[in-house]
């Protein structure tokens, strides 16, 4: 009991911590300078909506594909190609994660403009498919499941489909997890990419709109709005994660 208040204690002072720097937003409360004229009046303006709109859409997005990209990645690492193989794609894996990001922007340039999918969402959707970090984790899981464990599921007679659905992701729910929350939070604070890819302000995302917006009416407002998604979508994960080791002890 004590070590669960602990756990309580030491999480909610943690969550204080990092909405700390939002809450100093409210200094605006007291600041007697007036906004700007053009400055857009209250928190839920226009453009504050569209670039909300715009990040929802495009973590979601990358989110979706990104499961269907890296997690067969991760299973043919895992269990499907042969160790040798394996082993390089890994090493390939490990290459891409300490390639810097600035390194990828000029070739990714070309490609969208090849593809006329600049000042697209559709192009950062793309861009953002293939993640190494993502096919490390589903693969560190997928090594996790026992090969006798599938060779059973195959001699009652499931399914390769049956095996992944009912067996697989079960078992992979806390990597799965994980490299949601992973994501989820990479597209939410994406810059660089929106910045070079979306010229002249075209689609607009949150992190280019904080970074563009000098003075905002409400603007701590906006902030908090924005964590929003993140911690909601922390506490169903770890609602889910919480119900799945229920499950498994009972």
């Amino acid at each position: 009991m004590r070590r669960s208040s602990c756990k309580k204690a030491l999480f909610f002072l943690l969550l204080a911590l990092y909405l700390l720097p939002c809450l100093a937003q409210f200094s605006f409360l007291w600041e007697a300078a007036p906004a700007p004229a053009d400055a857009e009046s209250g928190p839920l303006t226009a453009a504050f909506g569209l670039a909300y709109r715009n990040s929802c859409l495009l973590a979601a997005a990358n989110l979706f594909l990104q499961w269907l990209v890296n997690l067969p990645a991760g299973l043919a690492l895992a269990k499907l190609l042969p160790q040798r193989t394996a082993n390089k794609g890994l090493a390939l894996c490990l290459l891409l994660m300490l390639l810097p990001q600035q390194a990828l922007l000029l070739p990714q340039y070309l490609v969208l403009d090849a593809l006329h999918l600049l000042d697209r969402l559709g192009g950062l959707v793309l861009l953002s498919a293939f993640q190494p970090f993502l096919v490390l984790l589903y693969w560190a899981g997928f090594r996790q499941i026992e090969t006798s464990l599938l060779e059973a599921a195959a001699c009652e007679g499931a399914t390769g489909p049956q095996t992944f659905w009912h067996i697989c992701l079960p078992l992979l729910t806390p990597y799965l997890l994980a490299g949601s929350l992973l994501s989820f939070a990479e597209s939410w604070a994406m810059l660089e990419q929106p910045m070079t890819f979306l010229r002249d302000g075209a689609c607009p995302l949150l992190s280019t709109y904080f970074l563009q917006t000098s003075r905002v009416s409400g603007g701590a407002v906006q902030v908090l709005l924005s964590v929003l998604p993140l911690l909601a979508l922390f506490f169903w994960a770890a609602a889910a994660q919480r119900r799945t080791d229920k499950g498994a002890l009972m």
